[in-house]
């Protein structure tokens, strides 16, 4: 199968933030294995490959652990965040808050 590189770009207000999810290149949802992003002019990125078409969930945390998974405005939980990966695409977040 095809790969393709998909680019996360989020925006939050954390010294770190990681990415868990779905994909075994995610950390197949155990936070211990979450990927950390770089941290460039406030914004964290990160660029992975994925199988084309390969659809995948995934939290954004600002330590390795889901107590300090991403929150909305007022600390209400989030939905888990989706995409499908095809090429050149560009994965955008904005985290409001974190649990911890």
């Amino acid at each position: 199968m095809a790969k393709v590189t998909v680019k996360f770009v989020v925006k939050a207000n954390a010294k770190k933030a990681y990415i868990v999810g779905s994909s075994e290149n995610l950390g197949a949802w155990n936070p211990a294995n979450a990927v950390a992003l770089t941290k460039e002019d406030g914004v964290f990125t990160l660029s992975k490959q994925f199988d084309a078409d390969a659809y995948v969930e995934f939290k954004v945390l600002a330590g390795k652990t889901f107590d300090a998974v991403e929150k909305g405005v007022y600390g209400e939980e989030v939905a888990n965040r989706t995409f499908t990966a095809t090429k050149g695409l560009k994965v955008e977040a904005q985290v409001a808050n974190f649990a911890k």
